[in-house]
């Protein structure tokens, strides 16, 4: 059994490679859909007003924009005002007495925006054009009345407004290091280093000095956001890069910042920001949507909900959810899709219980594949009405079963078809309960998402090098340009140091994932600092590999890898010249960098170019340019996996027709299930006291003779023949016997009376 998950636990399958999936039903588990707003215009941040008499807003940021939305009924949101600014892909919004405060990375200052009359918003003024050029955030200390404009040209600037919100007053400046996001209350400001990767509290009580209590580096070193809960307890941040994780924080020491505990949705997606409200996390997850989590038990973070507001669907890259607001008085979220606009939710939890046993990897082609679950509505006014499993063989399309229900309990069974091997098998169970909301099971993000899966057929390992020899085993490495950096040997735990800003990026590991040595660049040994060298292109290459009886090959190695986004540095691999992967692209200015934070499994689908081949090398590429390096490639564990048909099967075959005929007559027969390609006999025997052949065991006895062959291209065939009448009175026994790749298949035996 696999889930096909990547939150922190090693998979070792080729089943790990089919995690993409293609969601089957509206995109909410556990969360509630009450208005959506197209805007027409791509969104940024989003924050929310709440009036004196308790109207509720939302203020969202455009490219071009800031826009007013009455969500009062959060139902039927609703324009109030549309106040331009500044052209830019960042604009950043909070709120303080009756005002909002919008910064953009295209600069001209601070907007300051009356909510006095929010029906009827409009532009106080524009502040502080000569403090900076571009802001890229802004954070609010609500008790002190301060504002703190974040990742500008100029460090972070603090402002008072608490005497008069409409004539900021400069207080200080924080200089010492580049800080991405900020959260400030009761004395403390909670910083997000992103380049140094980062989470640092200092004291927000004595400006302009700004003390720092504690640091601590967040999972994926690239800290980009951060937020305190209300007693100053914890704290949670997230890591924007490809498999992030949120963060949490023991802070009720300040001066001694104590992890907790992450939690991320698979390897791929990336977590944007995050926010406390009581004992949930709220954040917008870019291509995920608006993801729920239960932070009661602060060592034990469990999800309570999804929404995917993203037309993009499951998966990598900086589109989808930007933002989240949930500290609405009515409870309701409003999240900002870039391209989807404005979203407001309501936070259900779940709906179903699940007690699944997952289905274990199998060699039986013929089925069905019998599965049991418990599923229990957790509404104790409902029950679970019905219950579907969906399945797809080899990433292909989605299937559907309906489970049925055994009378008077809670459980439920389906069966999924038999298939031919090889075959990688997904499923997820799908159950609704009598109020009509949905449940799927595993708890992926969206139905389908996440699914179990197993093996029809047998994984081979064709390859395999933990790097622990005493020589480098036929890898070579070297350069085209610059120098060739890689090493094997013990990792000394350094990194790669940044000079595009302040501060070092400690991202390398400080032990191999098996054993002690691995491939690498720069290992960090002696004086090195592990970062890769710049404006160079080198690369390591395996030794031409046997893949000449390989069938589905897959490459899987263990990755602990940081590496800017491209198009600034490049991390490729090829098979025989051709690119089969290669690291994220960014965007804009300071792009987004593949940054592992723990040895992460990854599988890579190669049969295009290394089935049936007999030299399949593999290349891993580094290219670098002169401005920021990071700590590189650091692979262990390297093996090539063969995916082959099971190791024969007894009675896998299923043979069909007449038990009975006259002497004379024309009888027909059909089977079905042979593997695909496969050569086939049929045999008849007139004895049922079995044999064996190239080890395999048959129900029919020698001696036999042939009643028919051929090639089963589409895994069955038929044949038929005449009864010679001197076969009168005797019984026949018939059986087919097919032959792929190595591995012998037979037949049901059909026993056949002459009349």
């Amino acid at each position: 059994m696999r889930i096909l998950s990547y939150s922190g636990s090693m998979v070792t399958s080729l089943s790990t490679l089919l995690f993409l999936a293609t969601p089957m039903f509206a995109q909410a588990d556990g969360i509630t859909l009450l208005a959506k707003v197209q805007m027409g215009v791509q969104a940024n941040d989003i924050w929310g007003y709440t009036a004196p008499d308790g109207r509720e807003y939302a203020v969202i940021g455009t490219t071009g924009s800031t826009r007013i939305y009455n969500c009062t009924d959060p139902t039927a949101p609703y324009l109030t005002g549309d106040i331009p600014g500044p052209s830019s892909l960042w604009r950043d919004i909070k709120t303080y007495d009756q005002y909002a405060y919008a910064v953009t990375e295209g600069g001209k200052g601070l907007q300051i925006i009356s909510l006095v009359d929010p029906e009827n918003p409009y532009l106080v003024k524009t502040w502080g054009t000569n403090q900076w050029n571009n802001a890229h955030n802004i954070a609010c200390d609500v008790g002190e009345g301060t504002l703190w404009v974040c990742g500008t040209n100029n460090g972070t600037v603090v402002l008072d407004v608490s005497n008069d919100p409409v004539n900021p007053v400069k207080i200080g400046t924080y200089n010492s290091n580049y800080v991405h996001d900020l959260h400030v209350q009761n004395g403390h400001a909670h910083l997000s280093e992103i380049y140094g990767g980062d989470y640092r509290i200092v004291r927000s009580d004595s400006i302009p000095n700004f003390p720092t209590r504690d640091k601590i580096q967040t999972p994926g070193n690239f800290t980009h956001s951060s937020w305190a809960n209300e007693d100053d307890t914890l704290c949670i941040t997230t890591d924007e890069v490809g498999g992030g994780r949120v963060a949490l924080y023991d802070i009720s020491n300040p001066s001694d910042i104590r992890f907790k505990d992450s939690w991320t949705i698979d390897n791929r997606t990336i977590p944007h920001n995050a926010f406390i409200r009581g004992d949930r996390v709220y954040v917008s997850w870019y291509t995920e949507g608006l993801v729920c989590l239960d932070i009661s038990d602060p060592s034990n973070i469990r999800k309570v909900g999804s929404y995917d507001t993203s037309s993009y669907g499951p998966g990598s890259g900086y589109k989808g959810a930007w933002g989240c607001y949930p500290f609405a008085p009515s409870g309701v979220v409003y999240i900002s899709d870039m391209e989807e606009g404005l979203h407001i939710l309501r936070i259900d939890g779940a709906a179903i219980e699940f007690d699944h046993t997952p289905l274990a990897d199998t060699q039986d082609e013929v089925g069905p594949y019998t599965l049991t679950a418990t599923a229990t509505a957790l509404d104790t006014t409902a029950t679970v009405a019905y219950m579907d499993t969906w399945y797809r063989v080899d990433g292909g399309s989605w299937q559907t079963v309906a489970m049925q229900n055994q009378t008077g309990t809670e459980i439920w069974s389906g069966e999924i078809p038999g298939q031919v091997a090889p075959a990688v098998m997904e499923y997820y169970l799908y159950g609704t309960d009598s109020t009509g909301r949905n449940q799927w099971s595993p708890g992926g993000h969206n139905a389908g998402d996440l699914t179990y899966s197993f093996l029809v057929g047998v994984e081979r390992v064709v390859y395999f090098d933990d790097f622990e020899g005493t020589g480098d085993g036929g890898w070579t490495h070297g350069k085209t340009s610059g120098t060739d950096d890689w090493q094997r040997g013990i990792p000394a735990g350094k990194g790669g140091e940044s000079t595009r800003h302040e501060g070092t990026v400690w991202v390398d590991p400080d032990h191999a994932f098996s054993g002690t040595k691995v491939w690498g660049n720069d290992l960090g040994a002696g004086n090195a600092n592990g970062a890769y060298v710049k404006d160079s292109s080198n690369w390591l290459k395996s030794p031409a590999i046997d893949c000449t009886s390989s069938t589905r090959t897959v490459l899987q190695f263990q990755r602990w890898a940081s590496i800017e986004a491209a198009p600034y540095d490049h991390g490729r691999i090829r098979v025989n010249g051709n690119l089969v992967w290669e690291n994220p692209q960014g965007f804009s200015g300071d792009a987004f960098h593949l940054v592992d934070n723990t040895w992460f499994p990854q599988s890579i689908d190669i049969s295009q170019y290394a089935d049936g081949n007999p030299m399949v090398e593999i290349t891993f590429e580094l290219e670098s340019d002169g401005v920021m390096q990071l700590g590189g490639w650091q692979i262990d564990d390297f093996t090539i996996i063969s995916l082959e048909p099971a190791s024969g099967g007894n009675n896998t075959i299923i043979l069909s027709g007449p038990t009975s005929a006259a002497a004379g007559a024309t009888v027909a027969y059909q089977f079905t299930n042979a593997p695909l390609g496969s050569r086939w006999i049929a045999g008849g025997s007139f004895n049922n006291l079995g044999m064996t052949v190239m080890g395999h065991t048959f129900d029919i006895g020698m001696p036999y003779f042939e009643v028919g062959s051929g090639l089963a291209s589409q895994g069955n065939g038929s044949f038929q023949g005449n009864i010679p009448a001197a076969l009168a009175g005797q019984t026949v026994y018939i059986e087919i016997g097919a032959a792929m790749a190595g591995a012998i298949y037979d037949s049901n035996m059909v026993t056949l009376s002459i009349q």
